[in-house]
This record gives C-alpha cells, sequence and structure tokens, in this order.
C-alpha cells in the first residue's frame, strides 16, 4: 500500500487504516445525510398541525368544564359569553386562530419578505 506521504519506519501497517477507517465513516456519513432529511419536514408540519388540533380541544374542554362547575355552584362565571355555539370562550380571550394551509410555517423565516 502506498501513502500520499512518507511514514515513519516504526510506525505499524495497522495504524494508517485504524485512522483512516473513522474518516472514511464520517465522510460518507455526510454524503447520506441529505437523503435521510429528505420528507420530514411536511411530516413535522403535519405533526405540528395535529398539536394545533388537540391543544385547542383541551382547551375548548377546560372552558367547558370551567362554565359547569360555575353553572352548577349556582354562580355566573364572569366573562363567559352568552351566545351559543361559543363553547364558553372568555370575553377578553384572544379570538381563534385561522388554521395554517400546509405550504405555511410558523417560525419566523430569515430571509426577505415576498
Amino acid at each position: 500500500m502506498s501513502m500520499p506521504f512518507p511514514l515513519p519506519v516504526w510506525l505499524p501497517g495497522w495504524i494508517p487504516l485504524a485512522v483512516m477507517l473513522p474518516v472514511l465513516l464520517y465522510v460518507l456519513v455526510f454524503l447520506l445525510m441529505p437523503f435521510s432529511v429528505f420528507g420530514v419536514k411536511g411530516r413535522l408540519d403535519q405533526i405540528e398541525g395535529r398539536l394545533d388540533e388537540i391543544q385547542g380541544d383541551i382547551r375548548a374542554l377546560a372552558l367547558r368544564l370551567r362554565a359547569r362547575a360555575a353553572a352548577e355552584a349556582g354562580v355566573a362565571e364572569a366573562g363567559v359569553a352568552e351566545e351559543a355555539g361559543d363553547e364558553g370562550a372568555f370575553a377578553g380571550a384572544a379570538p381563534p386562530r385561522r388554521p395554517r394551509a400546509p405550504h405555511e410555517r410558523a417560525e419566523p423565516r430569515l430571509g426577505p419578505p415576498r
């Protein structure tokens, strides 16, 4: 085996292999890394959308339970909206967020505005 640079005579022959093997594995990992990342963005967006739905359901259940507890206690809870279909949302609460389109990202973009 010829080396591109001379090695000392006292160095055992297995040392260059022991050094080159981890380096070659490291290079191979960097060559294959893009293929392991393909398709992850779409799956993460789906998971994020489902998580938003679950959090909205939990919020609605918590508000409904709070309104039911207040009704059972016979005390009108301050700030509970009386409109039908409002699910007991508080008057000062933020309006519900519109659902994001699948191509829309939640995090801020670092590039120039479109």
